[in-house]
């Protein structure tokens, strides 16, 4: 009986802690934003991909603990895809995670911020600079 007492005070007091901890996937997408905010147009594709990093978030044991069950997997960059101009030159995006629209285990493109790479320098960031290479990304803007 000594066991089942230990264990329920045991889970009473972590449950009471939960709030102290932070997401993973929320943390990733506080990091992301915070890193995009110092980025430059012209900066070198390899310096803006080793700010950014590659850590993932979610889908972890760690993540389930205290009631934050995270099925979600965030990584960095999040989808990568290749999309050519108007002027004929191919452009790189990547997109990362960094705003949470809806808590519904998706990720969708209004969630993230793209990066715009032309050969290797950040040509643009976001969705308004992207729509201008892309008609499908106009609504995103």
């Amino acid at each position: 009986m000594g066991i089942w007492r230990t264990s329920i005070l045991a889970a009473g007091v972590l449950a009471g802690c939960s709030t102290l901890i932070i997401d993973s996937v929320e943390q990733l997408r506080e990091n992301n934003k915070r890193n995009i905010a110092q980025l430059a147009i012209g900066t070198p594709r390899a310096q803006v991909e080793k700010l950014m990093g590659d850590a993932s978030a979610g889908g972890k044991v760690g993540d389930i603990l205290f009631g934050r069950l995270q099925y979600l997997e965030v990584k960095n960059p999040q989808r990568v895809e290749r999309v050519t101009g108007p002027d004929g030159a191919a452009y790189d995006v990547l997109f990362y995670y960094t705003d949470l629209k809806a808590r519904d285990d998706k990720i969708t493109d209004d969630e993230l911020t793209p990066l715009v790479f032309r050969g290797h320098e950040l040509a643009g960031i976001g969705y308004g600079f992207l729509a201008r290479l892309s008609p499908k990304y106009r609504g995103l803007q």
